[in-house]
């Protein structure tokens, strides 16, 4: 006979239904545009035992499109689904350890698109509709080493293609990476923690861009990366972060030089984090992924998302607005098809040319109460992708296009546990996705899905308690990769 104790699990499950009404435009494409209509959810939950942590999170949007647009020709998209899936689980495996595992995956159309959605891919030389996917996960390991240090290893993977297209040759896996990580996060001051880091990760491309006729093939990048990274409580609410270090990456396929890339990687940033107010912003330079059909090359990124509530009370504590904007220039070498005739004693042109891409995206959203669990909503998304090619290809130069969506709708919410029918403070949103995804998201480290179900406001346990998955107890989480800003070891505030 074996006997055994059914542990004592707390779980809640919330959910929300929205319906929604959009219009888009092409403001480079002059009497083009759309009128959406349709509804969106979400449904995230988690349990918790003695030692265990496990959540989920599901939301997407289907609106069905009328297109508006004075070229009858014009073929346009009918629908407009985006998705997102993320799960998370964390065992505590003693006092010091802890294992967890997180995945995401992003499912969306050209018009699903928005600026806070942190693993979407965007491609300035495709146009019409395109179903594209991005799958993420992987598990880390966090160990305690002392009262003032912890360690770090993580391993993770990432998938990028298409499921649909109007252009056949962009359907199928763009790429894959697989990467690993160990860092260690020392506390050395009452305000100060460093963070020295190794990197490694291997990206396959099956339609990188390799020159300036727009040729696409196979090409892979070995790339490796040593960080030191510091953290800073300036005040009460504000801290700073800064890291540097170097990126070894071997040389692009379409080069005559085997030579390894060896590029710096800096990157600074600030938080200010109030009752009512929250404001992140960052900048950061790194030889990193420019895109799945891209590849490899030198990137700077900028950053800032805001997140405030201007009224107080309870009656208004769902009149929230938030913001993201995002800004990054690339360049990177490609090969360039010299002509096949030449002027005598013309000199031979050069056979190595480049890409140029800038991507500009912002996002606000602002949801006006109605009653506990119902809110007005409204907001408008920005997208500028354009990219350039020197010398230029035959068929003219790509150009960008700027697409604008304004939406506007209604939305419930229900929960098991009623404070989740309310929206929470700026200052206690630490988990929230959009800011992790901002901060984690630059170009020296790969963005990596937040856990769903921690609630990082239980972040200082009381003892006897269990912490959330993937951190240790009465800790904060060990600081991820490109998340400098987060003390391995320290209470946070």
């Amino acid at each position: 006979m074996f006997s055994f104790v059914l542990p004592m699990w707390e779980s809640d499950v919330t959910a929300q239904a929205a319906v929604e009404q959009s219009v888009a435009s092409n403001v480079g494409d002059v009497g083009s545009g759309a009128l959406m209509a349709g509804l969106g959810g979400s449904v995230d939950g988690s349990v918790r035992g003695e030692s265990s942590r496990y959540g989920f999170s599901v939301d997407g949007s289907y609106e069905r499109v009328f297109q508006v647009s004075l070229h009858a020709a014009r073929s346009a998209p009918s629908d407009s689904v985006s998705a997102r899936l993320g799960g998370g689980a964390g065992w505590t495996l003693s006092p010091r350890a802890d294992l967890s595992m997180a995945a995401a995956g992003y499912l969306a159309t050209r018009l699903g698109v928005r600026a806070a959605d942190a693993l979407a891919a965007r491609d300035p030389f495709l146009y019409g509709n395109r179903l594209q996917y991005t799958l993420s996960g992987g598990p880390a390991l966090s160990i305690t080493t002392s009262r003032r240090s912890a360690a770090r290893l993580e391993l993770g993977y990432e998938q990028a293609g298409a499921l649909s297209a109007d252009d056949p040759a962009a359907v199928g896996i763009d790429a894959h990476t697989g990467r690993a990580q160990v860092s260690t996060s020392i506390d050395v001051g009452a305000l100060d923690t460093l963070t020295p880091e190794l990197r490694y990760e291997i990206t396959q491309y099956h339609h990188a861009l390799l020159d300036t006729e727009l040729t696409r093939g196979e090409a892979r990048v070995h790339a490796g990366a040593a960080l030191l990274s510091a953290s800073h409580e300036l005040t009460r609410n504000a801290s700073a972060r800064a890291s540097g270090g170097v990126t070894v990456a071997s040389p692009p396929p379409v080069l005559s030089s085997r030579d390894a890339v060896i590029a710096p990687t800096a990157r600074v940033g600030l938080t200010y984090v109030q009752e009512r107010y929250r404001l992140t912003a960052g900048y950061a330079y790194a030889y990193t992924s420019l895109g799945p059909r891209i590849g490899f090359g030198h990137e700077h990124e900028a950053s800032i998302e805001a997140s405030f509530r201007p009224a107080r009370g309870g009656a208004t504590r769902d009149l929230l607005v938030t913001g993201v904007a995002r800004f990054s220039t690339g360049s990177a070498p490609v090969a360039a098809n010299p002509p096949l005739h030449l002027a005598p004693g013309a000199p031979a042109p050069s056979s190595e040319g480049s890409l140029s891409t800038t991507t500009a995206l912002a996002g606000a959203e602002i949801a006006y109460p109605l009653a506990r669990g119902i809110a007005l909503r409204g907001g408008v998304d920005l997208e500028f992708v354009r990219a350039a090619l020197d010398p230029a290809p035959s068929a003219g130069e790509a150009g960008g296009s700027l697409r604008s969506i304004v939406m506007a709708g209604i939305s419930g919410t229900l929960s098991t546990d009623r404070h989740r029918t309310v929206r929470r403070d700026p200052d206690s949103a630490w988990d929230d996705e959009r800011r992790a995804a901002m901060i984690q998201g630059m170009p020296s480290g790969r963005w990596q899905p937040p856990e769903p179900g921690r609630e990082l406001d239980d972040r200082s346990a009381a003892p006897g308690e269990t912490a959330a998955a993937g951190e240790t107890p009465r800790e904060t989480p060990t600081a991820r990769a490109g998340d400098v800003g987060a003390p391995a070891t320290r209470d946070a505030r």
